[in-house]
Formats: structure tokens, sequence, C-alpha cells
């Protein structure tokens, strides 16, 4: 499947600020469009990585992304915060997304393998087995 990454950015879902000298009021929501929609696993993955991500500045803003659809939205921020620092983050919290969605689909998959294996091996004794009673 392919990976996730951000094809452009939704200029005109981007909101205006309220600007009413109120805090945070300087803020807006910049929506980003992905590739395709992810996963329910990759979207989770990927808040909590941009909550805490593994590298980020002193201006991160944790707690301001979320995934709708096919599209990241960051409520809060600026152009000019995504040009100086989101950047960066947006693409290293995808990229730790498909890597930890990929692992864990992994794991899922072998643990489904092993488990048909041993249901198809105990089938097979159980056939075997059966043979061997002799009913009137």
């Amino acid at each position: 499947m392919e990976k996730i990454k951000i094809v452009g950015i939704i200029t005109e879902g981007i909101t205006e600020p309220r600007n009413n000298g109120t805090p945070g009021s300087a803020l807006y929501a910049i929506p980003f469009r992905l590739n395709r929609t992810p996963s329910s696993l990759w979207a989770e993955i990927f808040v909590k990585t941009w909550d805490s991500p593994p590298q980020f500045t002193t201006s991160h803003r944790p707690r301001i992304a979320r995934i709708s659809g096919d599209t990241i939205i960051l409520d809060g921020t600026t152009i000019d915060e995504v040009k100086r620092t989101h950047r960066k983050t947006l693409e290293l919290c995808i990229s730790e997304a498909n890597k930890i969605e990929a692992e864990i689909l992994q794991e899922e998959k072998a643990k489904n393998e092993a488990a048909k294996k041993r249901s198809s091996e105990f089938r097979k004794t159980i056939d075997e087995q059966v043979k061997d009673i002799k009913l009137d």
C-alpha cells in the first residue's frame, strides 16, 4: 500500500483568524490534502505523534492536529508557523505514522498466519486421528 504523504495545502479551506484581541485570535486552521484517506489506526498514530513528536521546537503546538478523511487539519496556527516549524514536524510525524502502522500491520499479519497454521495443523491431526477410530 502506498505510504501517506501530503500533496498540498487546501488554500480555500484555510479559515480566517478572529483577530479580536483575545489570546490565540490571530491563529487559524490550515488543511493539508493527503494522497489518500488514511486508516483510523494511522490517524490515531499520527495525532499521538504530533502531540509528542520525536523532535520539535519550542514553537511546536501540540493538540492542534486532527484527521478528517484525506485531510490533516492544524487548527490553531499560521502559514508562517507552517513555513518555519510545522512543515518539518508534519513530515516527521507522517513518516513515523507510516512506519509504525506498517510495523503493526506486519505483526498482525504474522499473528494471523501463525493462527491459521496452528488451526490447519490441528485439523490435519484431528483428521488423521479420526481415521483410527473404528465405529460400528
